[in-house]
């Protein structure tokens, strides 16, 4: 019963244990998936910027050295020189954003115009490199410079700069949204964490009942076995015991003196009253029984400490001495035990006087095969002391 309950309340920690491996891992999940959303936010963040602002810096770049051309500063073809790695580098700064994947349908519209703007730049740039390098009208340059390169380099800085922005907008978006589900995703592993505990909970308050149950169970069971054990040990008595004196039966003599016949040595007596059938007819059988229990409680007082003593029938007694008793201890005591059968009773406020006969047996090894060839002797002894009168003592005669 202990191992079943023990496997009832094992099986609901296991189911506890897999719950909380479950809420455990489903939160892991949740988690990576708001890092892996944050990082790649950052990431496209960090590469958008990055390219926009090297695309902002080389066109600044590009638009100084054109208004230095115009002003007539510096070298012009060392400065148109320089303006085609600068553009390389934008072309490089625009696949890089290119690069990064999905964006948003208004940061990549915004990109393709400033990026249409670039390249306008650029071809109207080229054109007035030539024209440097034909000409030498100075307020020509500088009206292109003014009217037609500057204004596009602004709007191609401004569309950038937007970019930024929009940029950063959805990066503050995607924060608040990352923010948002870092709320919810703590509520669902505070609410996941409750549910959890609130299983457990079950389980063991459900596991507790289990095995109270079972324990209370356990507690009847061993309660019928003790009954049952009681129960069986009160018919085992009742088997070798006689009911109206308390005293062991024939049976129980049969038991004990069995193994004894063999190889043992003994003194064995048998007793009971004589004409003890005239005290039921006159007095009737609950009077015969009242008398006999205080013969037989009188009996046990006296000679217990010597011998074994058994009811083995109605009035007949036998006493099995002790193994110190010798023959002529035997003999003594069986007259006391003769003495103290015949001596008057009180009984139901009347007394009762009756003599007893009885034999005695000095049991010698191998002289019967059986308990029963010992109380046919000593029966047979008694019987013929009764028929020469009575109210005396036999010994049996070994063979």
């Amino acid at each position: 019963m202990a191992k079943t309950s023990s496997k009832k309340g094992s099986g609901g920690y296991v189911f506890a244990a897999i719950l909380i491996a479950i809420i455990y891992i489903f939160n892991t999940l949740l988690v990576e998936n708001i890092y892996s959303s944050s990082a790649e936010t950052s990431r496209k963040t960090g590469m958008s910027n990055s390219a926009i602002n090297r695309m902002n810096g080389h066109l600044s770049d590009i638009n100084k050295n054109s208004l230095s051309i115009a002003a007539g500063v510096g070298e012009p073809m060392a400065l148109i020189a320089q303006t085609g790695p600068l553009y390389g580098n934008i072309i490089a700064a625009e696949k890089q954003f290119e690069a990064i994947g999905e964006v948003s349908p208004q940061l990549q519209r915004r990109f393709n115009y400033a990026k249409a703007i670039v390249d306008t730049y650029k071809n109207r740039l080229d054109a007035q490199g030539s024209v440097t390098a034909v000409g030498n009208d100075q307020q020509a340059k500088t009206d292109i410079m003014k009217y037609e390169l500057y204004p596009l380099q602004v709007t191609a800085s401004e569309m950038l700069t937007s970019c930024i922005e929009i940029v950063n907008i959805e990066n503050a978006k995607m924060g608040a949204q990352n923010t948002t589900k870092s709320y919810i995703l703590m509520t669902i592993m505070m609410l996941i964490a409750i549910l959890g505990e609130l299983a457990v909970w079950l389980f063991a308050r459900r596991a507790k009942k289990a095995r109270l149950e079972l324990e209370e169970r356990e507690m009847r069971l061993a309660e019928v076995d003790a009954k049952l054990k009681n129960t069986r040990q009160k018919a085992s008595d009742l088997a070798v015991m006689n009911v109206l004196t308390g005293m062991k039966n024939r049976y129980a003599l049969d038991n004990d003196i069995s193994d004894r016949l063999e190889s043992g040595r003994f003194q064995i007596a048998v007793f009971d009253m004589d004409n003890f059938r005239s005290i039921n007819d006159t007095y009737g059988y609950d009077f015969g029984d009242e008398y006999l229990s205080a013969v037989a409680e009188r009996l046990k007082q006296e000679f217990s400490d010597v011998a074994e003593i058994y009811n083995i029938t109605g009035n007949e007694f036998c006493f099995v001495f002790n193994k110190n008793i010798s023959e002529s201890q035997a003999t003594g005591i069986a007259q006391n035990i003769q003495r103290v059968m015949s001596s008057p009773y009180e009984v139901l406020n009347l007394t009762v006087q009756l003599p007893c006969s009885g034999a005695v047996y000095h049991y010698l090894p191998g002289d019967c095969l059986n308990v029963n060839s010992v109380l046919v002797k000593l029966d047979t002894a008694m019987r013929n002391a009764k028929m020469n009168g009575g109210n005396m003592i036999a010994t049996v005669m070994n063979i």
